[in-house]
């Protein structure tokens, strides 16, 4: 029976050569990890609305912090430009 962790996995597989290079493609493919996980469109152009305030934003969402385990339940912590909210607070998202 096969396993699952909560836990972001480093793929020392990845297609880049030096150090650095690989940690930006793993970070990158966390990112996309997690955007699928949480059905939250990170780094790409969204408009949405928060709750308890009556205007739409619109730009990129994206992580302001990495989330130490991979659990739906707990929610993240997200920017869009310096202002940063939790992502239990969105109340309509959608791409634009």
């Amino acid at each position: 029976m096969a396993t699952t962790s909560n836990q972001l996995d480093l793929n020392f597989g990845a297609p880049v050569g030096d150090g650095y290079a690989n940690w930006q493609w793993e970070r990158q493919e966390a990112v996309r990890q997690i955007s699928a996980l949480w059905g939250i469109p990170l780094n790409q152009p969204v408009r949405f609305r928060l709750r308890g305030i009556d205007r739409e934003f619109a730009g990129c969402l994206a992580l302001a912090e990495m989330p130490a385990r991979l659990d739906r339940k707990q929610p993240l912590k997200l920017k869009m430009g310096r202002h940063v909210f939790d992502s239990s607070e969105i109340e309509a998202c959608s791409r634009e």
